[in-house]
């Protein structure tokens, strides 16, 4: 299987942020005080705990049922759990999701023999984290409950969902920092130090468990491009696509010279070239 330069895994690395799967799974993972931050920001609780934390946590139902991936899981001193789902696709968080991931929440919260009062004291919050305002209403975050239509009354039922529009980087607020760290390709750049520290470590520990995602990830999208005219050239298709993607960025950032990044990509300087004019 044809397999991406080294050269190209630590550009991807490096150009990663906490908006894209494979680099905010390392980040998060057994990451207490990350996730705390984050909660403690996006929930307006300064006060809140972090008990635990999980990154791909599955939620099952009876057999036959669709099962829910969570990115991150956590739950906090007040048996408050959460579902936390890093979106750049505004598909990924539609509200039928939304109301999905919540009902597996509740199937999972619930044990055999329990009376649905226990409920109250064990709140469900799912929360999207979007690169975009899928709402479409200019806010930089929703807080979804239900309420009696009539007298606008919360119903209070302990279920609750939340999305956070990442594209809302007010930096006069903690939840725009939030998301300017969330979009920081350097650590350095980053306005929390629990978020800097924790981002530089994982950009520098080269975990061959992230080169090998990104690198999976690269050539099953070519894959998928090329099926139809063959699987030998999709994966050639998604090698290329990968490295295109690579320089684009570095050709945006303008800190390497054009030779240097056909070599750091393994492109010809004719295409980077290319690349460079449909940039300009």
């Amino acid at each position: 299987m044809p397999r991406l330069t080294e050269a190209v895994f630590r550009e991807k690395i490096k150009l990663a942020t906490l908006m894209d799967d494979p680099f905010m799974r390392e980040f998060f993972t057994d990451n207490i005080p990350g996730v705390q931050l984050m909660l403690r920001i996006i929930m307006a609780k300064p006060d809140l705990v972090v008990e635990s934390v999980n990154v791909q946590y599955v939620l099952r139902a009876g057999e036959g049922s669709r099962y829910v991936r969570v990115d991150v899981y956590a739950v906090d001193s007040d048996n408050r759990h959460y579902d936390i789902e890093i979106q750049n696709a505004s598909s990924g968080a539609s509200p039928q999701r939304a109301r999905h991931n919540s009902a597996m929440m509740d199937v999972n919260l619930l044990k055999t023999g329990e009376n649905p009062i226990v409920l109250k004291e064990r709140e469900s919050v799912v929360i999207f984290i979007t690169e975009k305002d899928v709402l479409g209403e200019g806010e930089p975050i929703y807080i979804i409950d239900r309420v009696i239509e009539k007298s606008g009354r919360k119903f209070n039922d302990g279920s609750h969902i939340v999305y956070v529009n990442a594209s809302h980087q007010d930096l006069s607020t903690e939840l725009g920092k939030l998301m300017h760290d969330f979009h920081c390709v350097k650590p350095e750049d980053m306005i929390f130090p629990e978020i800097a520290e924790k981002a530089a470590e994982v950009k520098g520990s080269e975990k061959m468990g992230v080169w090998a995602e990104m690198e999976q990830e690269a050539i099953a999208e070519g894959i998928a491009e090329g099926m139809a005219k063959g699987i030998a050239k999709g994966m050639a298709q998604g090698i290329t696509k990968a490295s295109e993607n690579i320089a684009h960025n570095l050709i945006k950032a303008g800190k390497e010279t054009l030779e240097d990044i056909a070599n750091i990509c393994g492109l010809t300087l004719q295409r980077v070239q290319e690349l460079a004019r449909q940039n300009a």
